[in-house]
């Protein structure tokens, strides 16, 4: 079996497991698959952890938990419709759910574990693969770090284009909540209106973050959901506004939500899920190792790019460990036509297997 048909057969069989984050049969049948298909590979050594119902899987070259690289992929993934967990291959392209996000790089990262243990090579390398990326990362690689899974040097396959994610945007969600009196709808006077504090809020929270029309390295607050009212003909109880705000690591969180109090001043504000910020100097001297295997590779230039999602890179970054996002070429991300670029799988395995050499 050649090197590609191997990628593509592996990257199939994973997206043929329905591991949405939120199935604990789907989560545990993935990390079951990627188990199996490491067991018997001579001189790798698996260790599997859960944390809250949340399994992940780690492997390497012997049992201390430092290491001098981690090669992490998340194998949990977002709803899809039923056919798009059986992978179709057309046009140089695989499509499913988690193909381009991320089961196509986890294949990538498998398979090359698998090549350097057959090699009896057994560089200082960590491979990470966890089920909750999706939904916050906390109970995979938050874990895992947590718990002395340490690096000099973090790499997520995340789909980049084969492009170096070195920053990106950190998240907070935001709930305001604003209480009213009700009233029949046809006397408004008889009430206090809800919605018209959160009305008046949003537009000033928007006149200092406005909604850009095109991407932008800045923090943005886009208004969520809006809930209020049971009915046509009453003034409503309460009103809800969620925020969902991706900020830029020269923003404190802690101020930008003293910014939204400010806007909505009777109303009670509170902070859900609040992750960090990705920020790694493209100098660093192994984000460096990872730009010359991306050029002496592809023969191109490599390139550095800002992103607005988050990603379980950010976990380390915020540790103080070099860490940044690079993986295949792809299209669809959590859409009804996900796809991954298969020349670009094994490009990607070739810069990480030049890249190995160096740890």
């Amino acid at each position: 079996m050649t090197l590609r048909d191997e990628i593509v057969e592996l990257t199939k069989e994973l997206i043929a497991i329905p591991s949405v984050s939120e199935d604990p049969g789907g989560r545990a049948a993935v990390i079951d698959f990627i188990e199996r298909y490491c067991r018997d590979l001579p001189g790798v050594v698996l260790t599997r952890h859960e944390s809250r119902g949340f399994p992940s899987l780690v492997a390497g070259f012997d049992e201390r938990r430092a290491k001098a690289l981690v090669l992490n992929a998340h194998v949990d993934v977002v709803p899809a419709r039923p056919e798009q967990f059986t992978p179709a291959e057309r046009d140089g392209r695989i499509y499913g759910r988690g193909s381009q996000d991320m089961k196509g790089a986890a294949a990538v990262m498998l398979v090359l574990l698998k090549e350097l243990a057959l090699a009896g090579k057994q560089p200082d390398i960590g491979w990470q693969f966890v089920t909750d990326e999706e939904i916050g990362g906390d109970d995979g690689v938050g874990y895992l770090l947590h718990n002395g899974y340490t690096a000099e040097f973090f790499l997520a396959g995340e789909p980049t284009d084969l492009t170096i994610v070195n920053r990106a945007k950190g998240i907070l969600w935001v709930t305001v909540s604003q209480t009213g009196n009700p009233a029949h709808g046809s006397r408004p006077w008889d009430g206090s209106n809800p919605i018209v504090p959160i009305a008046s809020g949003l537009g000033r929270l928007l006149e200092r973050y406005p909604i850009p029309e095109q991407p932008v390295w800045r923090t943005t607050i886009t208004p969520s959901a809006l809930h209020s009212g049971d009915a046509h003909n009453r003034v409503p109880v309460d009103a809800e506004l969620k925020l969902d705000i991706r900020r830029v690591p020269d923003d404190d969180p802690d101020v930008l939500l003293g910014f939204v109090g400010e806007c909505f001043p009777e109303a009670a504000v509170q902070a859900g899920h609040c992750g960090s910020t990705l920020a790694t100097a493209q100098d660093n001297p192994h984000v460096v190792k990872l730009a010359e295997a991306i050029d002496a590779v592809t023969g191109q230039p490599h390139q550095f790019r800002d992103e607005h999602f988050g990603s379980d890179a950010r976990f380390y970054s915020e540790a103080g460990v070099p860490a940044v996002c690079c993986g295949p070429k792809g299209s669809g991300l959590h859409s009804h036509d996900e796809w991954v670029d298969i020349e670009s799988l094994e490009t990607f395995y070739l810069v990480l297997q030049r890249l190995a050499t160096l740890y």
